[in-house]
């Protein structure tokens, strides 16, 4: 009796595992990160018998210390955080180095436990996409790799903001950007699992402790349509530091970097301690009572100019808390402002919006912000109101920026994520794994008529003049050496040494577009010392892009 296949069922266990292990990690993280601000910003400061001051002040120096060994011992090129994550849903080729994904995590936790201002979920979300990863990688890709991948990430969304569906929605609108139907199911479960493990062991603060409350007038919709558009200019000012040119002194060791980082932070938080780590505190009490207008600006300029250089100058975290933070203080101020033409006007709905607002412009991922905000306030009317400023928040940084901070990150790299699938696919596709090694090989003291004669014995209509050496010198045709006078004669290879080649470090996506215009049997191959390794047929390209565009029809169908 033959035993039903029931490798169907494989992803959905793999789910559970991954959710489970994700939620513990992540809540691992934030309990970690909570227990050493505790001593170094918190109440129990006076337990190590220190002043406030110097604890607030070196803690950042500390932590740019240990960030700075981290990266010098383990010898990284970069931080990896959710743009690797991106990039591996796409490109196969490209999956997240396991060791690197673990070790800028444990660098995240001590830059935001030191003080720094950065955020937690982006290294969470990747930390998460590569404990997925793994486990495909354990058992060598039975399942499709970029599923697990976004399980992880919806398990690390899920579990750190107790929001299950918008896990769910994160991974396919921000990591994977595209609804599978055969990835809809295990990527749901490990985010429910995932939840249900944080609410079960773990006891968090909301986000929100007050009732915000939904759009109370029918006015209030054009000033959140109005905080949307300002919202969307903030995110795209912040991305741009993020992401633009900064002029940093080549005599500078790149792992010196955060070091300084740590100093400017220590500086800061003597004067603004607000500015320092996530600010949870300070986003809670902003949400639920207004503050002074200057007060606010200042925290709003701060906490951007602060994330910008903690980022920049190497420090390792992510940029969504920061936007949460900035966003807050963009919908509080406007609000502040606003009032005083309306005193009735809801101050809560739209500091939210404003966070809203902002992060999802950010993160590239609005319909994940709007069931995050509904998921943490259960307030169908709230998400509504905030929803409103995300539409034109993203309108406005789509015009303006164009991009997500992660796909900028990802472009600064020459990376398009736009371009599709099949395109990245082709792109990450050297030619060199595709190349035909059967070609004629001719040399320079072949007679034409040998030539001829080598050329009709095979199948080949083309043949290619090479050296002693290796090296390629001409290209020549059965139809060209026919045309020849003097077939007794060795060949005139030069009066052929025009014709179109390609280089092993092109891609495949480089090469359809060079042989838009070719005519002929097949193209060479050569390496940098124009030494021919094969030849490409058009059908041998044609034959990729079929693969890439099947592949991705399997993936995005099921």
């Amino acid at each position: 009796m033959k035993l039903p296949d029931l490798t169907f069922i494989l992803p959905v266990i793999l789910a559970v595992v991954i959710g489970v292990i994700v939620s513990f990690a992540v809540q691992g993280f934030i309990s970690f990160v909570i227990f050493i601000e505790a001593f170094l910003r918190g109440d129990k400061h006076l337990l190590l018998g220190l002043p406030k001051e110097v604890l607030v002040f070196s803690g950042p120096l500390i932590a740019g210390t240990i960030v700075a060994l981290i990266f010098k011992l383990a010898n990284l090129q970069r931080w990896h955080g959710p743009a690797e994550s991106i990039l591996a849903a796409h490109v196969p080729a490209k999956r997240p180095n396991t060791e690197a994904g673990l070790l800028s995590t444990l660098a995240s936790a001590i830059s935001i436990a030191g003080g720094a201002s950065v955020g937690q979920y982006g290294p969470l979300v990747h930390f998460g996409g590569v404990i997925g990863d793994y486990f495909s990688k354990l058992l060598r890709d039975q399942t499709s790799p970029h599923i697990l991948l976004a399980c992880g990430s919806a398990a690390a969304i899920s579990s750190g903001f107790g929001a299950p569906i918008a896990g769910l929605i994160f991974a396919h609108e921000v990591i994977v950007r595209h609804f599978s139907l055969k990835a809809v199911a295990p990527i749901l479960i490990s985010s429910v699992v995932a939840h249900t493990i944080s609410t079960e062991f773990y006891d968090s603060d909301p986000l929100f402790q007050t009732n915000i409350g939904g759009i109370s007038d029918l006015y209030e919709i054009l000033p959140l349509a109005i905080l949307g558009m300002i919202s969307g200019l903030i995110a795209s000012i912040y991305m741009r530091g993020l992401t633009g040119y900064l002029p940093i002194p080549k005599k500078i060791p790149i792992f010196f970097l955060p070091i300084i980082a740590g100093l400017i932070c220590g500086t800061f938080g003597l004067f603004f301690p607000e500015l320092l780590g996530l600010g949870t505190d300070t986003i809670r009490n902003l949400i639920e009572r207004s503050q002074a207008p200057y007060y606010i600006f200042l925290l709003l300029l701060g906490k951007l100019l602060l994330t910008v250089t903690c980022i920049r100058l190497n420090f390792f975290g992510g940029i969504f808390s920061p936007a949460l933070f900035i966003g807050v203080m963009t919908g509080s101020l406007f609000a502040v402002l606003f009032s005083n033409f309306f005193p009735e006007i809801n101050y809560s709905l739209f500091a939210v919006a404003g966070m809203a607002a902002v992060t999802s412009s950010v993160i590239g991922g609005p319909i994940s912000t709007i069931l995050i905000i509904f998921e943490l306030t259960s307030d169908y009317q709230v998400a509504l109101g905030a929803g409103i400023s995300v539409c034109f928040a993203n309108l406005i940084s789509s015009k303006i920026y164009g991009h997500s901070a992660f796909d900028q990150i990802l472009l600064n790299r020459n990376i398009d994520v736009h371009q599709g699938r099949d395109r990245l696919y082709l792109g990450s596709l050297k030619i060199s794994k595709i190349l035909n090694k059967n070609f004629i090989r001719l040399v320079p003291e072949h007679t034409v008529q040998q030539m001829i004669d080598i050329l009709a014995d095979s199948d080949n209509s083309e043949g290619y003049v090479i050296t002693p050496s290796g090296k390629l010198t001409g290209k020549v045709s059965l139809s060209l050496l026919l045309k020849q006078k003097k077939k007794d004669e060795k060949l005139n290879y030069k009066l052929f040494s025009k014709y179109l080649f390609l280089k092993e470090e092109n891609n495949v996506l480089e090469a359809i577009d060079k042989v838009r215009n070719f005519v002929g049997e097949s193209i060479p191959v050569i390496n940098k010392s124009k030494e021919i390794t094969g030849v490409i047929s058009e059908s041998d390209l044609f034959s990729a892009l079929l693969i890439a565009e099947k592949e991705r029809n399997e993936e995005e169908l099921g």
